[in-house]
Order: C-alpha cells, then sequence, then structure tokens
C-alpha cells in the first residue's frame, strides 16, 4: 500500500519509535526494580542477622560478668544478672532461628545452642560451688573454655551471612549485567529501526526539497522557464505544482511588466543623478542602495567608496544620528546648522564642504521606513561664515583698546567723585557699568572666535566652586537687588572641587545669573544648587551637578535644545517677537562649549515647578589622590 501523505508517513514513524522505546523502557524499567528490591532485602536481613549476633555474643559477654561477680562474693547480684541476660539471649536467638534460611547457617545455629548448654551448665556448677571459695579452677577449666566456643559460633554465623552476601552480590552482578546487555541488544534494534526511518523519511522528504530548491535558485537566476518535477503526490508535490504556477504567473508578469519596471528604474536613478547635492538611499536595515555620481565622487575621496552600511561611513556622529533617526521614521529638527560640523572634501581641486541631513522614507519596504542622506552643499556659506568670524574677531580687537582707554578714563574721573553732584556720580556708576558690560560682550565676542577656530585654551588648575559661583553672584548681586529679585545658593554638597578655568566658569555661571535676571519678573527667585550626583540620583560623589533655576516665563519645549546654538535666542522665534531684553545669543553657546571643553554638559530644562527654567550643567568632581 502507497502512502500519499506526509504527515501519516510520520505518524506512522514516529509511532513506531515511541513503541519501541516504550518497550525498552518499560522492561528496563521492571528489570531494575527486581533488582533493586532483591538488593535491598538482602541488605535489611544481612543486617539483621549481623545485629542478632552481636546481641548474642553480648548477651553472652555480660553472663561470664555475671560469673565474675559471683566469684567476688556477690552471689545474689550474679544471679539476677545472669537472668536478665538469658531473657536476652533467648529472645535474639530466637529471633535469628526465624531469619536463617540457609543449611550451613542454620548447622552453625545449632552448634551455638549445643555449646550455649554447655557453657550455662559450667556456669550453674560455679554458682553452686560459690560458698566454698575455690572457684578459679573451675571457670579456667569449665566456664571460659564453653564461653570462647560460643562466641566463636557467633563468629562462625558472621562469617557464613558475609558469604552469603557475596554471592548475592554476584548473582545481583551476573542479573544486571545480563539486563544490560538486553537494553543494549533493545537499543541497538531501536536505533537501527529509527536510522531505517529517518533514511526512508529523508529520502522522501528530502528528495522533493532539494527539487524545489534548484527550482528556486534557477528562478532567482532569472530562469523563470525552470518547472520543479513532481516526484511524489504528497503535501511536497502540492508544493511543488504550486510552484509551478507561481512561475508560470512570474513568467507571464515579467514579459509583460518587466520593461515598465525597467523604464520607472532608469527615470529614478536619471532624477538622483540630476540633483545638485549627493544623495545616498538607505534602505531599513541601513544599506546604501543607490547613490547619485556626486555622492560617488564624495565617498571616493573618503576613501569609503565601496562601504556598503551607512554605519561605516566615515561622516559625523551627528549626521549618523540624523540617518538613524530618519530610519525610525523621526522626521528632521529643524536647527541651525553648525558650520564647524560641515564635512570637508577636496573635489576637483577645490576644497568643498557638505552639511550632512536625512529625510526618512515612508512604507520603504514591508511597512519600514528607509532613508534619504543629502550632502548639502555649504561650501560659500562656510565661507561667509569664516569672514564673519573673522570680521567679529577683528572688530572686537579693535573695540577693546579704545574701550579700555574709555574706562580707564571713567575711572580716574571717578577718583574725584566727590567734586560731582549725585547725579553725575550715578551718570558716571551708569558709564562705568555699560563699558564693563561692552568688555563682557567683547570678551565673549573674543572667545566665540577662539572657539571657531579651535584655539580657546583652559587655564586649568584645581578650583573651589563655590568660589566661583559666589564671586560670580557678588558682581551680579546689586543688580539683582535693583531689580527685587532674590538670589540664593544652596550647598547641597559640603564639598565642591573641580579642576578648570576659574575666569572661564566663572564667565559661564555670570552668562547664566544674567540670562536668570533678563527673564526673572520683579518678586522673582532665582536659585543655585550644587550636588554632587550621589545625593542628586542615588551615583557616586565622582560628578557635580549644579542647577540653576530661575521663576521667569520659561523656555518653550522646542526651543530647549536650540537655546545653545550660535546666535539664537527664543524671542526672535516667537510671534511677539518684539522683546525687550537685550543681548546678541551668544552667552548660552560659549556656555556650551566652555562646560564641554571641561568634560562635562550642560542641558535646559523646565522647572520642577512648572514655572520657569532650570539650566543644569554637570562637572566632573577632582578628589585628590590619598
Amino acid at each position: 500500500m502507497k502512502i500519499h501523505h506526509l504527515q501519516t508517513r510520520f505518524i506512522l514513524a514516529g509511532g513506531l519509535l515511541v513503541m519501541t522505546t516504550v518497550v525498552s523502557g518499560l522492561w528496563s524499567a521492571w528489570t531494575f526494580s527486581r533488582l533493586s528490591t532483591v538488593a535491598g532485602q538482602t541488605l535489611e536481613t544481612s543486617q539483621k542477622i549481623n545485629d542478632l549476633t552481636a546481641v548474642l555474643s553480648n548477651a553472652l559477654e555480660r553472663e561470664d560478668d555475671a560469673f565474675l561477680l559471683a566469684m567476688s562474693g556477690e552471689p545474689e547480684h550474679a544471679r539476677q544478672k545472669l537472668q536478665a541476660e538469658r531473657r536476652r539471649f533467648n529472645a535474639a536467638y530466637a529471633s535469628l532461628v526465624s531469619t536463617l534460611s540457609m543449611a550451613d547457617e542454620k548447622k552453625a545455629l545449632a552448634a551455638l545452642w549445643r555449646h550455649v548448654q554447655e557453657y550455662r551448665a559450667a556456669g550453674e556448677a560455679l554458682m553452686a560451688k560459690a560458698a566454698s571459695g575455690n572457684l578459679t579452677t573451675i571457670y579456667q577449666h569449665g566456664v571460659n573454655p564453653a564461653l570462647r566456643r560460643a562466641v566463636a559460633d557467633c563468629t562462625t554465623i558472621r562469617e557464613l551471612n558475609f558469604r552469603s552476601m557475596e554471592r548475592a552480590g554476584l548473582l545481583a552482578r551476573d542479573e544486571a549485567r545480563g539486563a544490560t546487555l538486553m537494553v543494549t541488544a533493545i537499543s541497538s534494534v531501536a536505533l537501527v529501526i529509527s536510522t531505517l526511518v529517518a533514511v526512508l523519511l529523508a529520502r522522501s522528504v528530502l528528495l522533493p526539497v532539494q527539487e524545489l530548491g534548484n527550482s528556486l535558485e534557477a528562478l532567482r537566476a532569472g530562469d523563470f522557464d525552470r518547472r520543479a518535477r513532481l516526484i511524489c503526490a504528497d503535501e511536497l508535490g502540492q508544493l511543488a505544482l504550486g510552484f509551478n504556477r507561481m512561475a508560470e504567473a512570474l513568467s507571464d508578469f515579467r514579459r509583460s511588466n518587466l520593461g515598465e519596471v525597467l523604464r520607472a528604474k532608469e527615470a529614478l536613478e536619471a532624477t538622483i543623478a540630476a540633483l545638485p547635492d549627493a544623495v545616498l538611499v538607505v534602505e531599513p536595515g541601513g544599506a546604501i542602495v543607490a547613490r547619485n555620481p556626486l555622492a560617488k565622487a564624495v565617498l571616493r575621496e573618503l576613501g569609503a567608496e565601496q562601504v556598503g552600511l551607512i554605519d561605516d561611513l566615515p561622516f559625523s556622529h551627528h549626521g549618523l544620528d540624523a540617518v538613524r533617526a530618519a530610519l525610525r521614521g523621526e522626521a528632521a529638527v529643524q536647527t541651525r546648522a553648525e558650520l564647524t560640523r560641515a564635512l570637508s572634501v577636496n573635489l576637483n581641486g577645490r576644497r568643498r564642504k557638505f552639511m550632512l541631513t536625512a529625510v526618512p522614507i515612508p512604507e520603504f519596504h514591508q511597512g519600514r521606513y528607509g532613508a534619504v542622506a543629502v550632502l548639502y552643499d555649504v561650501t560659500d556659506f562656510a565661507h561667509l561664515d569664516e569672514l564673519r568670524m573673522e570680521l567679529v574677531g577683528v572688530a572686537s580687537h579693535e573695540l577693546k583698546t579704545p574701550l579700555t582707554t574709555l574706562r580707564m578714563n571713567l575711572l580716574m574721573l571717578g577718583e574725584d567723585a566727590c567734586n560731582l553732584s549725585d547725579r553725575q556720580r550715578e551718570i558716571l556708576s551708569m558709564a562705568l557699568l555699560g563699558c564693563q558690560e561692552l568688555a563682557n560682550t567683547i570678551d565673549e565676542l573674543l572667545d566665540l572666535t577662539r572657539i571657531e577656530a579651535g584655539q580657546l585654551r583652559l587655564s586649568r588648575e584645581v578650583i573651589d566652586l563655590y568660589g566661583v559661583i559666589e564671586r560670580a553672584m557678588a558682581s551680579m548681586r546689586q543688580r539683582y537687588e535693583d531689580a527685587d529679585i532674590k538670589l540664593r545658593l544652596e550647598r547641597q554638597c559640603s564639598c565642591a572641587v573641580v579642576q578648570g578655568d576659574p575666569v572661564r566658569l566663572g564667565m559661564v555661571f555670570t552668562n547664566l545669573l544674567g540670562n536668570s535676571l533678563k527673564y526673572t519678573p520683579h518678586g522673582g527667585l532665582v536659585c543655585i544648587s550644587v550636588a554632587s550626583a550621589q545625593n542628586a540620583a542615588g551615583g557616586d560623589d565622582s560628578i557635580l551637578q549644579i542647577a540653576v533655576t530661575d521663576t521667569g516665563t520659561g523656555i518653550p519645549a522646542a526651543y530647549r535644545a536650540r537655546v545653545f546654538d550660535k546666535f539664537f535666542r527664543v524671542e526672535q522665534q516667537l510671534e511677539n517677537g518684539g522683546s525687550k531684553t537685550k543681548g546678541a545669543g551668544i552667552g548660552l553657546y560659549l556656555c556650551r562649549q566652555i562646560i564641554d571643553a571641561h568634560g562635562g554638559a550642560i542641558s535646559c530644562e523646565p522647572a520642577e515647578n512648572g514655572f520657569g527654567t532650570r539650566i543644569t550643567l554637570v562637572l566632573p568632581a577632582f578628589h585628590p589622590a590619598a
């Protein structure tokens, strides 16, 4: 009978294997259970015999002690002890009679009883002459030899029991060996049957599967006329029929639509090639599936022409993060481009700069996002930015000298303030304050040019951060009092020592206090808290966390990450952009650069009560070596 269903074949083969395994297991379990029961009973009987012979030997020895007690002049006490030990001996002897089953053991037991009777008769003779006083000869020639013979019989019984145990062990070993051979034979038969079944199933399954695999490989290579041979009529045969129908449909589709597909692909490639920027198309897995000629040229100059994954390209981590975000379906955040992060490439003898951005492609493949990575040519913008920074640097240097002269003249004029009226002294004080603010702005602009040129140098020394903060607060305290705003320092850790530039860190805190003063209304509060990360978040004390919190209007969530960009001001982004607050938009940018140079981090977030802004600084604490 020919079986046409693959499932039936597997059920029959599995049933045969299960039946063989079950029969082998049941027989093995019964055999070894029987061996275990016999071995257990033999050991229990042997232990009982050993215990009883030990009781018999002990009772005989105690009877001998009673005879010795009679010889010492205590016949009554000896008689009582003698009766108790004989009762104990008789009870153990009766139990031993019912336990022994071997003929030689029973023969030794009969000899024991005979010698015990002789021992007891000699003992009675000793007890009868207890008053005569001459008992040593009777004990040595009558009682003691009889005792030795009886004890020797007990030893003989134990030895016979040991030999019986040896014979039982040999018998159990032989039975176990036979059972092992039987289990091995059954297992070998089961293995042969399993092998035959596996071979038959493999021939009935693998041949059709191999035929389907060869047909699929031919289809993948473009041979749409290949068809799978029908080897069997079971489910695999039905699968082969389905494959043949699919191949026929694909062949028809290819003949009818291949031209349209090729034309669409050519149009897409032509469109990408016509774009003025370098374009890379990335699939959901991160592989680059298309690139236009300009992108190929850029990658060739970077030595990455053969790179197939976007993560392996020598781009900045900011650009790669943007591509990964696009692959997750996240739209690019519109922020001001940092031209210092532009990718510099020498193309056709000209140094050009490119800025990487990415746009997600919905439904690229099976509901997953792809991405288009575009390298915008920002060479001209970068050149304009360099010229602007040069202009800022030159202007700042040129302004610094006359401003210094003006400030010195005002200070010299202030030395004769006693000859001035109150109004004149107030005007002089405001002029000096304006000179100081202008000097601070010029210093910021000069630091900005140094940062852009990569020339910012820190004077690192071990400093007490509390001292730096207090000096910044002292310089701002009068302005805070004039604005009726409270300024408070919270020391949440006893020690706040860092290694850094005290002047630049002082500039950071002065900038932060100045910003908080601008945006906090009258009667508000600005608080500076210093804590170790251990107190703040349950970590260790190697990190200091400084928070500057105000009770102002706050910063919208969309702009919190951008406030640290160069020349960015929140009020310029709002609909009512005509804010009365003044500033160039470089203070927080300088703060971020200085904190980054110290190995720290800075972030902006809302205050805990939901009103106001909190700027958080994280700096590594300095712990001198013990």
